[in-house]
Parts: structure tokens; sequence; C-alpha cells
């Protein structure tokens, strides 16, 4: 019996000591940091894939805008002149 209680508590030991080992303070916080930068760069990587095909889709747009309206205006220039 004796042996056997002894056995537990050296066990429990261990156990403490493995995970208080296992649980540095400083260490979390350094990991949270560079998880958070990379996950701000995946973020900024996405963010930016994403607007790039609608920035140009809107810069198209634009310029089809402005040929419309100048194609608009010539004809309503040539109309005057006819």
């Amino acid at each position: 019996m004796k042996k056997t209680i002894l056995h537990l508590m050296i066990a429990l030991v261990f156990i403490s000591l493995s995970l208080w080992a296992c649980s540095s303070g400083t260490e979390d916080e350094s990991e949270k940091g560079a998880i958070k930068e990379m996950t701000d760069q995946v973020a900024k990587d996405i963010v930016h894939h994403i607007r790039t095909p609608i920035n140009k889709a809107r810069a198209v747009k634009e310029r089809e805008e402005d040929r419309q309206n100048d194609w608009e205006d010539t004809a309503e220039e040539s109309s005057r002149i006819n």
C-alpha cells in the first residue's frame, strides 16, 4: 500500500513538473505575435488579389464610358453639320 501511494505521488510530481515546464508564458506571446503577423499578411494578400480584378474592371468600364461619350458627341456634331 505504501509503495502504491509512493508511486502515485512520484507520478503526480512528474506530471505536474512536465506541465509546468511546457507552459512558459513568454513563448506564447511571441508565437501569438508571429501568428498575428502571418494572418495579417495573408489577409492583405487576399484583399489585394480580390481588389486587383475589381479595380481593372472599373478602369475598363470608365474607358468604355469615355469612348461611348466621345462617340455620342461625335454623332451629335455630325448631325448638326448635316
